[in-house]
């Protein structure tokens, strides 16, 4: 599981469905290590607002009144480059799927998921981890979803970050079990974004166990 951070993790909602925004942005405020810094219900407002305001995970809805949020996800992380995008959808098609890791999104977890899980997967994604959760594994490395074909062999190394990025570490955690830097680690980590045809860890990940490299962990981020 990821390591938790020393700051407090700001947090953005985008859904236009008023009673679940009001119910998580008043469960993660909650949380003593999260803060709600704003919610928005389509998606002109989130772009006003990203301008204006710090975030680290835009918690981002599928359909919203202004468009589909795996079409405006990457334009967001544009606006607000540090910032990671969790889907949370009640949509599991593997179309959706696959356009969300092509836009960079960082995670999924779905509206049927608690509360509890919600908030992992915030803390998962703030911390440079892929939440995902066992259901939404399954269909990204199903045949449906489509991915690049290894083009270059998976050094040792790379193989073993592949199988710690797919147990849901953080970058600090994966460096510090194989005793390398962080720097060390992103050029591993982009190494094997390149060779698997990825937009993102998570798709590589995805990419790497459907294409047997590694196989599917057993936890539930």
């Amino acid at each position: 599981m990821p390591g938790a951070l020393s700051r407090t993790i700001r947090v953005f909602i985008i859904d236009d469905h008023r009673m679940f925004t009001q119910a998580v942005a008043a469960a993660l405020a909650e949380e003593p290590d999260m803060e709600v810094v704003d919610t928005v219900e389509n998606l002109a407002e989130a772009r006003r607002r990203l301008e204006e305001v710090e975030v680290d995970v835009i918690l981002l809805d599928q359909r919203l009144p202004d468009g589909q949020g795996t079409h405006a996800a990457a334009e967001l992380r544009a606006i607000r480059p540090g910032a990671k995008v969790v889907l949370v959808t009640a949509a599991m098609e593997p179309s959706v799927l696959n356009e969300a890791l092509a836009a960079g999104c960082a995670g999924f977890v779905t509206k049927g998921d608690s509360i509890d899980a919600l908030a992992a997967a915030v803390r998962a994604a703030a911390s440079g981890a892929t939440p995902v959760s066992p259901a939404m594994l399954n269909r990204l490395t199903s045949p449906d979803v489509n991915g690049s074909a290894l083009t270059e062999p998976l050094t040792p190394r790379e193989t073993a970050v592949l199988l710690f990025l797919a147990d849901g570490m953080s970058n600090e955690e994966i460096a510090k079990r194989l005793f390398i830097s962080i720097h060390t680690l992103r050029n591993h980590i982009q190494s094997i974004i390149s060779k698997l045809g990825a937009h993102s860890k998570l798709e590589a990940v995805s990419i790497a166990i459907r294409e047997g490299l590694i196989t599917a962990p057993g936890n539930e981020y």
